[in-house]
């Protein structure tokens, strides 16, 4: 009479191996539908040149990706490869994702190139900025000086500002002339370009009326 014995432990053994299966199997579909769970929402703060949508693009985030196979570092070696951003910091929370930007001030465009040029070189592209044109060439031997006079002004300001030349007169070899958005013109000298900072305070006190603000010497307004 044969035994039948090992023929059994056989099929429990295959039983065994086929729930197991199923369980490694379920196992790996919880965890691929863990891990490819998307990212939630997109903080972005610091930003005035690029608009949200841009950072997000260039952040490669507009189709809002799994959120645990996206990392902060990678996120932030992205962004540094755009020429408006300075430094960023990108944090995760809760299936959230928070960055935080600091961009390069763009302080005038150079109207001969086309080029933007910012606290920290030239940037050449078609992007809209708010910033006023410089019309004519600095001397070499006074641009550093002017970049940081211009680097004085407050960022709203330098939107009312439509255009700036090279001025010089005999008193002065560092003089500027600014024409506003407003129709109104200003003098500077390099170094009391921040004075500019109180253009709408001192056209609170001028009224409405056009005309041209000396703010190199005497601090007069002379009207058209």
């Amino acid at each position: 009479m044969k035994n039948t014995k090992p023929k059994k432990k056989r099929r429990l053994r295959v039983g065994r191996l086929f729930l197991l299966i199923i369980f490694i199997s379920l196992i790996c579909f919880l965890f691929i539908k863990f891990v490819d769970v998307p990212i939630r929402s997109i903080i972005i703060k610091g930003n005035s040149v690029l608009t949200d949508q841009e950072v997000i693009e260039q952040a490669n985030l507009e189709d809002y990706p799994s959120y645990f196979s996206t990392f902060s570092f990678q996120i932030k070696n992205k962004l540094l490869k755009n020429p408006y951003v300075k430094t960023a910091k990108v944090t995760k929370g809760l299936l959230s994702v928070k960055i935080t930007i600091d961009e390069k001030k763009v302080l005038y465009i150079d109207k001969q190139t086309g080029n933007k040029v910012t606290t920290d070189g030239e940037i050449s592209d078609d992007k809209i900025v708010c910033a006023p044109y410089l019309t004519n060439e600095v001397p070499k031997d006074k641009k550093k000086r002017f970049l940081k006079a211009m680097d004085k002004i407050n960022s709203d300001i330098l939107c009312q500002i439509s255009e700036i030349k090279y001025d010089p007169n005999e008193i002065d070899a560092d003089r500027y002339y600014l024409y506003m958005n407003d129709g109104n013109s200003v003098y500077l000298t390099v170094n009391k370009f921040s004075k500019i900072n109180k253009y709408n305070t001192i056209l609170e006190n001028i009224g409405k009326q056009n005309g041209t603000l000396y703010l190199d010497y005497g601090d007069y307004f002379e009207v058209k």
